[in-house]
């Protein structure tokens, strides 16, 4: 007796969320009006159910852990929205209730099997389904991509890996199953300034009939110009856990994972390798802006990534470059704060010309690009931030003098 109470009770509460979301898609006409008994039977019968996390065969992961994966995934997609345009006004769902009410809703409108005489009222919304539905399984996708990312832990040496498929339960309700794995990542022992210190492999994760393996990080020795190391054409790439925080700490939009992807991405993808003595500055781009360097040393017959540089930092070409031009030391550039990623894309160097064009001189256009983007609203979840360090641009001129007597500044320089 409690069961069907329970069921009933879901049901009901099913069929109000439905109501709600008619609603909103057409606030002239009552569309769930529309929907007869049978067509509603029909819509919770097949109705999508949340997101299932399975934990793949052997792999040593805990209910705790799924717990919070599942917690994670699910926020996330509470704060994604789809468009739904109808009689061209667009309304946003998030992808909760996309998946569980819009989506089943789509499925019966586009099918035969329950036909009922209001069905061409919902035209306008029924045509736009393939493409929503393209538009969410992109962003669920990323959603999970980047909840393994945020959880992995090179210290030890954990990757958490997904695969990511489509079910019919028994009971004909659609399910999407995300089956979790873990890699464990080769560690090994190295000297690094006098110290005998960790380093992790680094690579890519790859899925192939169900089973989940890496594809390691090598880098072409020729691409080194380096003389001396016989019989290797390739060097394998591992990292240090410093340049896993340092990443972390000055280019505040990648997560913990994404650093091995992100050395991966540079290597495959040629990118321009800077050789000053015994080290190596490998840039690093993501969302296609470049950001900084990889700072790298061939140690044991390895190229092992030592920590990671800001753009801006004065280590970096362009560092040094905006030293020569500011007379900014490295310890003012540090109290500046400008060798932090955030505090420049949080600020309004974009807008004053004069500080603007000293970036760009010194070869940081980049930086400018991502800071135009966060204040036209891209990076979104950094946008409320961007209104914090406002005045970044006149602290800067303040601390090196340049005020608007300086008319000939960049004449002289």
């Amino acid at each position: 007796m409690l069961q069907k109470v329970q069921a009933a009770q879901h049901k009901k509460a099913f069929i109000e969320r439905l109501r709600k979301f008619c609603a909103l898609i057409s606030e002239d006409e009552p569309l769930f009006n529309l929907l007869p008994q049978k067509a509603l039977d029909t819509i919770y019968y097949y109705r999508s159910v949340s997101i299932k996390i399975k934990v793949a065969e052997g792999a040593k992961i805990t209910k705790r852990f799924v717990r919070i994966m599942y917690c994670h995934i699910e926020k996330e997609m509470r704060s994604k929205r789809i468009d739904i345009i109808m009689d061209g006004v667009k309304k946003h769902v998030d992808l909760i209730d996309y998946y569980q009410i819009s989506f089943p809703l789509e499925r019966l409108l586009l099918s035969e099997y329950c036909p009922f005489c209001g069905k061409e009222k919902f035209r306008a919304f029924y045509e736009g389904a393939e493409k929503r539905y393209e538009v969410y399984h992109k962003e669920l996708s990323y959603i999970i991509h980047n909840a393994c990312y945020t959880y992995c832990n090179l210290s030890t040496r954990t990757l958490y890996t997904f695969i990511f498929d489509a079910d019919w339960s028994a009971a004909n309700m659609f399910s999407q199953i995300i089956t979790l794995g873990v890699y464990k990542l080769q560690m090994r022992y190295v000297e690094i300034g006098g110290e005998r210190r960790p380093v992790v492999q680094t690579g890519e994760i790859l899925h192939r009939k169900g089973v989940s393996t890496l594809r390691p990080t090598t880098i072409p020795v020729e691409r080194l110009q380096i003389n001396g190391i016989k019989r290797q054409k390739e060097l394998p790439v591992y990292v240090q856990q410093h340049a896993v925080n340092r990443t972390m700490q000055r280019a505040c939009c990648v997560y913990p994972g994404t650093v091995p992807s992100l050395i991966d991405k540079a290597i495959l993808e040629n990118r321009k390798i800077i050789r000053e003595g015994d080290k190596f500055f490998l840039e690093c781009y993501d969302y296609d802006i470049k950001i900084g360097y990889f700072v790298a040393r061939i140690v044991n017959g390895m190229f092992v990534i030592l920590t990671f540089l800001l753009i801006t930092h004065s280590s970096t070409p362009e560092g040094r470059k905006l030293s020569q031009i500011t007379g900014l030391k490295r310890e003012d550039i540090s109290f500046l704060a400008i060798d932090d990623l955030k505090t420049l894309i949080n600020s309004d160097i974009v807008y004053d010309e004069r500080i603007s064009q000293i970036f760009i001189e010194a070869g940081c256009e980049s930086i400018l690009k991502m800071n135009s983007e966060v204040l036209m609203g891209d990076f979104y979840w950094l946008q409320d931030e961007a209104k914090q360090n406002s005045e970044l641009s006149k602290l800067i001129a303040e601390y090196i003098q340049l005020g608007d007597k300086d008319e000939d500044y960049f004449e002289n320089e």
